[in-house]
């Protein structure tokens, strides 16, 4: 039994990694007999997986029966992003309350991390580093219910970033602003810290939004 649920929840994990780096394209349509040789498991894990995936909607079921990749859409990625700033806005606030000198340290990590890929240039390194920022604020606001209702979000939004980023670089004041968020919950400035990262998202929002109409527009050339 052990052994069986492992294996269900690594091919999960595998799946959905695939959906998330974009191995799996957007509208992309898939087939199990390819899948379970892709990810080497067989039929009744992967079944199990899909239909997970299916519930997050990172996979669709088609009227036809078949199975696609979802799409990446101007709608969802806004309306991810404007959760996000609500939510994120308000756990910066709280981590600013509650944030001891130890996590402080471990913030200033992460920036050297972010700013570091960011001049190597490797993007996804950044995203990565990025969102280990934004988790970390999380665990140290105390807030459960946001920090529980965020995770509903989080891949789909690393989704859009990652998707974002294999088309060009990502948000080039990213890398001030995760400084800025981090200065203000230093000077455990609760307010400053809040309208910082809203205003970090909502800036990444306008550099998704833009690249992918800009996708969009290259296809349909």
């Amino acid at each position: 039994m052990r052994t069986r649920r492992l294996s269900k929840d690594n091919t999960y994990y595998a799946l959905k990694q695939k959906i998330i780096d974009s191995e799996l394209e957007p509208d992309q349509v898939v087939h199990e007999e390819n899948l379970a040789a892709l990810l080497g498991v067989s039929r009744t894990p992967l079944r199990e997986a899909i239909q997970r995936l299916e519930n997050e909607e990172f996979l669709v079921r088609q009227p036809n029966g078949r199975l696609k990749v979802a799409s990446v859409t101007l709608k969802e990625v806004e309306e991810i992003f404007l959760i996000r700033s609500m939510l994120e806005g308000y756990i910066a606030k709280n981590a600013a309350r509650h944030a001891t000198e130890q996590d402080i340290h471990q913030l200033k990590a992460m920036i050297e991390k972010i700013k570091y890929s960011f001049q190597l240039g490797a993007s996804q390194d950044f995203v990565s580093y990025g969102f280990e920022f934004h988790d970390y604020l999380s665990q140290i606001s105390q807030l459960k219910t946001f920090e529980k209702i965020l995770n509903q979000l989080r891949d789909h939004a690393l989704r859009y970033c990652r998707y974002v980023t294999m088309h060009g670089n990502w948000n080039t004041q990213a890398d001030e602003e995760h400084n800025y968020i981090l200065q203000m919950i230093a000077d455990r400035n609760e307010e400053g810290a809040e309208r910082a990262m809203q205003d970090h998202i909502l800036s990444s929002l306008t550099t998704a939004v833009e690249r992918i109409r800009g996708i969009q527009t290259a296809r349909e050339d």
